[in-house]
């Protein structure tokens, strides 16, 4: 095995698993197609695509998670996995009438500048890992500074609205590891689509490596996780299964972050068990609702 590190954060010579890059191709004509009509947000997602500081620190960020702890993919695949997962519950959030994003309603921004928010949490909320996973949050909240008063002057010639834009991230970023401190919908929105990231290509890094724990094992077992406007609450996130030890992902992952943050009376998480060519497991459940705070076998 190589002890080189790719140009795309893989460690070490490791093929991307075929899953995965689907999804990160898939991710990216997701923002592409979801930031069309938001320039600046699209301008600062290019940039950040292309600047070098923020992808070395992305792929030293996998470094540290993957190949130091056998933690699942924390580079730059996950991150844009993550803005695509945000860019899906922003929109339905916009174009709902039931709640409002905090830049807009509190601060009077526009929904351009909530877009870019989002963009620069989801896809910076790990480069703090290129420093250790613990406290990473508070490391990725001081490399984000210095990369966005390196670029954004380009997009916010104003210092004040500059300002503004930045502590919006910054407390994105701050809050997005569990989602307990996050104060803003916006923060909520980092978090849960960090959490939404945990289908079966992103737990094969660690399996790979030889970590063969309830962490890889379950993010196996998800086959993929879909956002989309729900009916019983404004934002159902459903989860396709083909083990139920995937289970332990969306307790410890997906629905920790839900249960603690802004929205979670606004988020229905669904996790279904699906039929697979593989022997049938003993199965324990069939379905599983988070709702309310609570988990429900229906």
């Amino acid at each position: 095995m190589s002890d080189q590190m790719p140009e795309d954060g893989l460690l070490y010579g490791m093929e991307k698993p075929s899953s995965y890059a689907s999804l990160e191709e898939e991710s990216i004509r997701t923002i592409d197609e979801s930031l069309r009509r938001y320039p600046n947000a699209a301008r600062l997602f290019k940039i950040l695509q292309e600047d070098e500081e923020t992808n070395t620190l992305l792929s030293l960020a996998n470094y540290i998670a993957v190949r130091k702890l056998g933690y699942n993919d924390h580079g730059p695949v996950h991150a844009r996995i993550v803005t695509a997962n945000g860019m899906r519950i922003l929109r339905i959030i916009l174009d709902s009438k039931e709640l409002q994003v905090d830049s807009i309603s509190g601060l009077g921004m526009t929904e351009d500048d909530a877009h870019l928010i989002i963009v620069a949490g989801c896809f910076l909320h790990d480069i703090g890992n290129a420093v250790h996973r613990e406290e990473h949050e508070i490391f990725s909240v001081i490399y984000a500074k210095s990369i966005l008063e390196r670029v954004l002057p380009q997009i916010y010639p104003d210092l004040k609205k500059r300002t503004e834009v930045v502590e919006q991230v910054l407390h994105s970023l701050y809050a997005h590891d569990v989602g307990e401190n996050a104060l803003t919908i916006e923060s909520g929105i980092v978090a849960i689509a960090d959490g939404c990231d945990i289908t079966k290509g992103r737990g094969r890094l660690s399996y790979d490596l030889g970590k063969h724990d309830i962490h890889s094992i379950s993010a196996l077992s998800i086959e993929s996780v879909d956002i989309h406007r729900g009916k019983n609450k404004l934002i159902e996130i459903l989860v396709h299964m083909s083990n139920s030890a995937g289970i332990y992902q969306v307790q410890e992952t997906l629905a920790n972050k839900v249960a603690k943050s802004p929205l979670r009376d606004y988020i229905e998480i669904v996790a279904l068990l699906q039929p697979s060519k593989a022997p049938p497991e003993l199965k324990l459940i069939d379905r599983i609702v988070f709702s309310n705070g609570k988990y429900k076998n229906v």
